[in-house]
């Protein structure tokens, strides 16, 4: 098995054996239906103080069934579809791999969902102000075959959300991140350690950071590596902000050559209003 073999574990997938991948990623990866259109009046907007207007709880439209998502996002959800980029594995369709940022506390009887990372969580508990100005935010989680020169599927998978501010928010939220990784360190969440670093990379858009987080198993998990450690990229274009999180395939990062490739269109994706 060659190097890259056991960097990025080979999933050779037929039809039928790449729709139960997704059903499997999205089980691990994603939390649900995207998120529900508010009315204008109940956007998220930013008041000339900097703090976001109260958002309003949407009801459902007539003739549409009651949600029964765990997922609490209420943004607009108007950031288009030409932003992100394509999954390149057949049958991958948008609409089955949308990201979910909040999740209600699971009731009793019903599935308690893992809630993995989309965007990088430099402490255990981030507080970020900028927040406040989010107009809108999309996300999906996309699967691409990471070496397309060999037979069958390098199978792997990471995270692209778009996020669009108010104000100074996208320019707030570079700051509040690199300010996280100066003042939190490694933190223990679940099974696993967490620690971001910022490291060199290109500069990307009006302003980037290139991040990486380490994660380290407490207990070993069956058949996967004991840590790894995988790439983020966070990109500001004027008012929008554009983060890249790898997550690999079964415990292993994505080769950093591919992943760098998928950051650098990333950021050319993203608007620059």
């Amino acid at each position: 098995m060659s190097s890259r073999n056991a960097q990025v574990r080979r999933v050779a997938l037929g039809t039928g054996r790449i729709a139960v991948a997704l059903a499997v990623l999205s089980a691990l990866v994603a939390c649900g239906p995207a998120p529900r259109p508010v009315p204008p009046a109940a956007s998220p907007t930013a008041t000339a103080q900097g703090s976001a207007a109260p958002t309003a709880e949407p009801t459902a439209t007539p003739g549409e069934p009651e949600p029964s998502s765990r997922c609490l996002d209420r943004y607009p959800a108007a950031i288009p579809d030409a932003v992100f980029l394509p999954g390149t594995l057949p049958h991958e369709n948008m609409s089955d791999s949308r990201l979910c940022y909040t999740l209600r506390p699971a009731q009793p009887g019903e599935e308690d969902w893992p809630e993995p990372d989309h965007l990088p969580r430099v402490c255990a508990a981030p507080v970020h102000a900028s927040d406040a100005l989010i107009a809108d935010r999309r996300g999906y989680t996309r699967l691409f075959d990471s070496d397309p020169s060999e037979a069958g599927l390098s199978t792997v998978a990471y995270d692209h959300t778009v996020t669009r501010y108010t104000g100074t928010g996208a320019v707030d939220y570079l700051a509040e991140v690199r300010r996280d990784v100066q003042r939190c360190g490694a933190y223990t969440r679940g099974d696993a350690t967490h620690e971001y670093r910022i490291v060199s990379g290109p500069r990307l858009g009006d302003e980037s950071l290139r991040m990486t987080v380490r994660r380290r198993w407490v207990r070993a998990q069956e058949g996967m590596p004991r840590e790894a450690t995988y790439y983020v990229s966070v990109v500001r274009r004027g008012t929008h902000v554009s983060v890249v999180l790898d997550h690999g395939w079964e415990g292993a990062a994505t080769s950093p050559a591919e992943i760098f490739k998928v950051m650098a269109e990333a950021a050319e994706r993203t608007p620059a209003s």
